[in-house]
């Protein structure tokens, strides 16, 4: 499968600001984030052809492929989308299905890479390496496992059922959920897409989707790491967001270089 260009049609070196990644809890501004209808074809287009459903027996998750060595494919994706079954199989953007090798959880985090080869071609998702701020625009990706409105699974569907929803950044907060997760935003996100991407407008990763909106907050699953509870404002805007993992503290000092070996396990081989 031929990789194409994706235009985003937008100034990286003018817009990028190149700096450490320092939530912040505030109210969205006031920028024109307007984005052309060919600019969101752009994004979907790559987003389909960087993100890939993940099948369990009895489940079913997202995941995007972000580093390639030789025919070694590097996808990143939730743990818990991996962690329940040693039986998974990757359907990659153009329908062909492999296993997974070598999964790995990354540190305590809800994050995983999982490696399948591949002698294919497919196009890698480059990695943000800027700030994200309040009032981004972002784009959300992944495969649903039950069909709208009904709890009918979707596995036989494959990749039809691809989803692509736009949204904004809601939230920052200024210290990191449990496993985490510190990227709060807009879009709807459905059972299934956990592991899919987001995008920033340039087509770059950002995050990785996980939890879904309007969880009750009696659990507690909105209590920061360290046991504190945000005030009843943030909580509010915290039910009211989508929530995924930023990609950038993990990108530098935990994915690169990290080759399957000969020795690595063959969880499931399927093509």
């Amino acid at each position: 499968m031929n990789c194409p260009i994706i235009r985003i049609g937008i100034c990286l070196t003018a817009l990028m600001i190149l700096s450490e990644y320092h939530p912040v809890f505030a109210q969205f501004p006031e920028i024109n984030y307007r984005l052309s209808d060919e600019q969101t074809v752009n994004l979907e287009r790559l987003a389909r052809l960087t993100t890939v459903r993940i099948l369990t027996p009895n489940a079913s998750g997202s995941g995007v492929i972000i580093q390639r060595q030789g025919q070694t494919y590097t996808v990143i994706t939730n743990w818990h989308v991996l962690a329940f079954s040693q039986q998974q199989t990757v359907i990659a953007p153009d329908g062909q299905k492999y296993g997974l090798l070598a999964v790995k959880q990354l540190g305590n985090t809800d994050l995983a890479i999982a490696y399948f080869k591949s002698n294919t071609n497919y196009q890698i998702a480059a990695i943000s390496p800027g700030a994200i701020a309040v009032g981004e625009p972002v784009f959300a990706a992944g495969f649903p496992m039950y069909q709208e409105h009904s709890f009918q699974t979707t596995f036989d569907q494959g990749l039809q059922v691809f989803r692509f929803t736009q949204g904004i950044i809601s939230i920052l907060p200024p210290k990191s959920l449990p496993q985490g997760y510190r990227l709060g935003y807009t879009n709807d996100i459905q059972v299934g897409m956990s592991g899919g991407p987001i995008f920033n407008r340039w087509g770059q990763l950002i995050g990785i989707n996980g939890r879904l909106k309007n969880r009750d907050p009696d659990f507690g699953v909105y209590a920061f790491e360290d046991g504190t509870e945000p005030s009843q404002e943030m909580l509010e805007l915290m039910v009211n967001s989508s929530w995924g993992i930023p990609i950038i503290p993990y990108w530098h000092n935990t994915l690169i270089s990290q080759p399957v070996t000969a020795g690595s396990t063959i969880i499931s081989d399927t093509h």
